[in-house]
Order: structure tokens, then sequence, then C-alpha cells
């Protein structure tokens, strides 16, 4: 039997998946070494793909190759604006959006209009690697910057990650659409994520070496 869609995905984006662990602010990120600012502007320009996504998800949510991925559990754009306001206040939409950013979700929105179905591939990329490499983002997040739960909604899927995780899988095996364009679309997403984890790496109040004392307990 030849391999699923999801199982596609994971093996033919592996390596560019490793790639993005490493790109940009990532690595300071993963190491608690990022700014509260720095923090916040990665959230300001998460918020923005992931409205663009799960506006195209609903949009398409009736229809045969998207319905069994749209998936209102898993949308964080709620989670991402209550994030930003337990971080920023209410003035954090006023913070700028990267160019890589604004590139993101120009695509986002060409292909809701033109081929929704490659939206499959974005949605692999963003879900479920929040229910698994995000959930180690949100534990280092947590203990470098001494956020209160309410700042962290954007990790918290109330217990159900694996549930859901699997429930996805599942869903890509009943997408409709070309695989192989899904699949593309999937490696263009982790370059368009390299690219703005480089942007965001530019600025230099993003990354802040935390204290010695910080360091050894996180």
């Amino acid at each position: 039997m030849p391999p699923g869609l999801a199982e596609r995905l994971r093996a033919e984006t592996w390596p560019l998946h490793r790639e993005v662990e490493r790109a940009g602010i990532m690595p300071a990120l993963l190491r608690g070494q990022v700014s509260r600012q720095g923090y916040g502007a990665l959230l300001r320009q998460l918020h923005a793909l992931y409205a663009a996504l799960e506006d195209a998800l609903r949009h398409h949510a009736g229809s045969a190759p998207l319905a069994p991925i749209a998936m209102p559990a898993l949308f964080r754009t709620e989670a991402l604006a209550a994030d930003l306001m337990a971080l920023a206040g209410p003035h954090w939409p006023d913070w700028p959006l990267c160019p890589a950013a604004e590139d993101y979700v120009a695509r986002l929105r060409e292909i809701d209009a033109r081929e929704p179905a490659r939206l499959a591939g974005h949605a692999y990329v963003r879900y479920l690697g929040d229910l698994s490499g995000g959930q180690t983002v949100g534990r280092v997040v947590r203990e470098a910057l001494g956020l209160p739960a309410e700042a962290l909604r954007f990790y918290d899927f109330g217990g159900a990650g694996d549930e859901l995780a699997m429930r996805f899988r599942g869903g890509l095996a009943n997408c409709g659409g070309d695989p192989d364009a899904i699949i593309d679309e999937a490696k263009l997403a982790f370059r368009l994520h390299a690219r703005l984890f480089e942007e965001l790496a530019a600025d230099a109040a993003a990354l802040q070496p935390l204290p010695a004392s910080r360091r050894s307990s996180a």
C-alpha cells in the first residue's frame, strides 16, 4: 500500500523541517534567550498567519477538499490574540508585520481564492507543529520569560493534543486535491517560516541573553 498523505508530508518535508528549527530566531527561542519584545513580535506575526489561514479554512469548511481538516478545536487566532493582550495590552495590533509575514498572508489569500486544497499543506505545518514541538517551545517560554498562564493560551489544547493530532492526520487521509501540490505547498510553508524567523532575528532587541541565574534554572 502506498504511503498516505500524512506519511508523505512528514517524509518529504523533514529536511526543511530540520532547517527551520535552526533558522533565525528559533535557536535563541529554544534556549530561552528571546526577550519579551522579541517573543511578542513573533506572536504578532503568527497571529496574522493564523487569521488568514483560519479565515480560509472556515471559508471552505463545507467543501470536500478541506472539510476533514477544518477543525475549530485547532484554531489558534483567538488564543494568540489573548496572549498578545496579556503581553502587550490593547495596542498589540499596531505592531508591524515583517515583510515575510505580509508575503505569507498574501500567499494564503491567493490559494484561498484559486487553489484552496493547497491550504492543507499550511495547516499540516502549523497545527501538527503546535501539537508536537510547539509544546516544548511553550515550556521554554514559560520558564525563561516567567509568563502567566493567561499569556500562554497558544499552547493550550485542553489536554486533547494527542487526540487532535490523530484526528488531523486521519483528516489528511480524506482530503481532496492533488497530494503532490499539497506537499509542494507544505515545503513552501517551511521556506516562508524560515524567512520570517530570519527577519525576526535581524532585530537586535529581540535577542537578549538571560542572566546566568535564569539560564541555570531554566
